[in-house]
């Protein structure tokens, strides 16, 4: 109620991403209209996110800061080591050979201790591709689908090999050496390269998970639910169900309670539930339509 007119009134809002309409409606009247428009909070062109470019650039400069503290790293333990007389890049150029043709040649004679520093650099700067995914048994397949969507985006990935073979790589290399008397393959120091280069940061888990997920706003001392777990899928099908309406010869209604109890567990039977699955195992006939659905000309929303 208005307190100072003392008249009941409406209020109707349509907020959108470039604009917000008010309307004010009294019993009888409309008391006000209103709309006010700006600009999008996106590209014109692309329509990417304004901060898209400052994350992208964000994330590139994290990436370059991590690699370049894992080669500091493992500078520093290769001087420890003995194998170089100082941690920085330049210390680990062989001049006219390359570091491709050195890793095949470590399988088969003792390289020096600036040939093998050159090697275990190179390995754990261009240390491939690992997928972060806790299916191993699709590993593979998702990274070679990953690195060719990717590529198809402009970039050249034909030297990426995965993190795994590399690892095996690594592994074959130390053995070699210690068996041709290279001084610099001692099991702690092989370790610790091993180390270098399966570094990673851990997944988020238990309470550094829990501080990105907001509270309820109904239930302030529970947790949001994830939007893919069952409990939240379950709400969002059973609300499509609650709402769903269907039109016969000029009338609306709702489910009845068999329909309803007939598609209630339909989505876990299978792949997909579509609106044409629906109306066959409703039993509508043609001219029923669904309230969710645009029907125009000669195209099947269904």
């Amino acid at each position: 109620m208005n307190k100072k007119t003392n008249h009941a009134y409406t209020l109707g809002l349509d907020i959108g991403m470039a604009s917000v309409g008010a309307a004010l409606l009294g019993a009888t009247c409309i008391i006000g209209l209103h709309v006010r428009a700006f600009d999008k909070a996106e590209t014109a062109k692309e329509g990417d996110p304004l901060n898209k470019t400052r994350r992208e650039a964000r994330l590139t400069r994290r990436r370059i800061r991590r690699r370049t503290h894992r080669l500091l790293r493992l500078a520093r333990l290769m001087k420890r080591e003995g194998m170089i007389g100082r941690a920085s890049p330049g210390a680990f150029a062989v001049p006219d050979t390359s570091p491709w043709a050195l890793r095949a040649e470590g399988l088969e004679r003792r390289l020096t201790p600036e040939e093998w520093a050159a090697v275990l650099y190179h390995l754990i700067k261009h240390r491939g591709f690992q997928s972060t995914r806790k299916s191993e048994a699709k590993e593979d397949e998702k990274a070679g689908q990953m690195l060719s969507g990717v590529s198809a985006k402009g970039g050249a990935y034909t030297h990426t090999f995965a993190r795994g073979d590399l690892t095996d790589e690594l592994a074959l290399l130390f053995r070699q050496q210690r068996a041709h008397g290279n001084p610099h393959t001692g099991e702690d120091f092989a370790a610790q390269v091993r180390e270098l280069l399966l570094a990673r940061r851990p997944a988020l888990a238990g309470d550094a998970l829990l501080k990105l997920v907001g509270k309820c706003t109904l239930e302030p001392g529970e947790y949001r639910a994830p939007k893919a777990s069952y409990s939240a899928e379950r709400h969002v099908w059973l609300t499509r169900l609650n709402n769903l309406r269907i039109s016969e010869v000029g009338e609306q209604r709702s489910l009845t309670a068999g329909e309803r109890q007939t598609l209630l567990d339909e989505p876990y039977k299978l792949a997909k539930l579509t609106f044409k699955q629906a109306r066959q195992k409703l039993g509508l006939n043609d001219a029923a339509r669904f309230n969710s659905l645009t029907y125009r000309g000669d195209k099947d929303p269904e």
